[in-house]
């Protein structure tokens, strides 16, 4: 599993496996349209509108496919500032789509059966606190001359990322800069009952419910 800054649910998981498989569909078919030079094929930007500055489409998708395997396999995966890009504008196109096929599904029948992730139903994503609870920070999203200003000095003190500086500046990823890395010394944990949703819930993650202890499963 990849590793992010506080355990993940089991609704996380799910959101995050049909995030990624449904991006790297659509990488996919946007390739094959470019390869049939048809003059109305869509662009990455349109996909992934902060990833796109920094990655073309063929990197992007070996990126993602090679993520995707180490999400669903064993032991747990170390990610830099190019890889949460890229989860970054993958998880807010997922969330905008289930988002709205639940918002325009045109009977309960349907709506139930889009909100349906992980054997829960979740009827909104929000997106934003997804962010804030599972991503280390987003200094990858940093304007270009605010992470120029700050100088080599001022980027170490604040622990800001080498790739940090290259994503800023448009730099495309060198090929080891997207070499996923597994950990030695840390053990994969889901979290079994999330603090995040309870069975009045509608949103994910919700957090507006009191304290409560989770659940954790050590998957060694």
């Amino acid at each position: 599993m990849l590793r992010f800054q506080s355990h993940p649910d089991k609704i996380f998981m799910a959101i995050l496996t049909a995030s990624m498989e449904m991006m790297v569909d659509q990488i996919r078919e946007l390739l094959a349209v470019h390869r049939k030079n048809d003059p109305g094929a869509g662009t990455l930007e349109s996909l992934m509108p902060n990833a796109a500055g920094v990655f073309v489409p063929e990197t992007a998708l070996k990126t993602l496919k090679r993520m995707l395997h180490c999400h669903k396999g064993p032991g747990i995966y170390y990610l830099n500032d190019y890889h949460y890009l890229l989860l970054h504008d993958t998880l807010e196109y997922f969330c905008d789509v289930h988002n709205d096929m639940v918002r325009i599904a045109p009977n309960e029948y349907e709506k139930n059966k889009t909100a349906r992730l992980a054997g829960f139903h979740v009827e909104e994503i929000i997106f934003d606190d997804l962010i804030d609870i599972y991503f280390f920070d987003i200094d990858f999203l940093m304007d270009e001359n605010v992470v120029m200003d700050l100088g080599v000095d001022k980027r170490k003190v604040l622990g800001m990322r080498k790739e940090t500086f290259g994503i800023s500046q448009g730099l495309a990823p060198h090929p080891e800069e997207l070499a996923v890395r597994i950990g030695k010394n840390e053990t994969p944990v889901i979290m079994i009952q999330s603090i995040f949703w309870s069975p009045s819930s509608r949103v994910y993650p919700d957090i507006n419910l009191p304290d409560q202890e989770g659940i954790e499963v050590d998957l060694q």
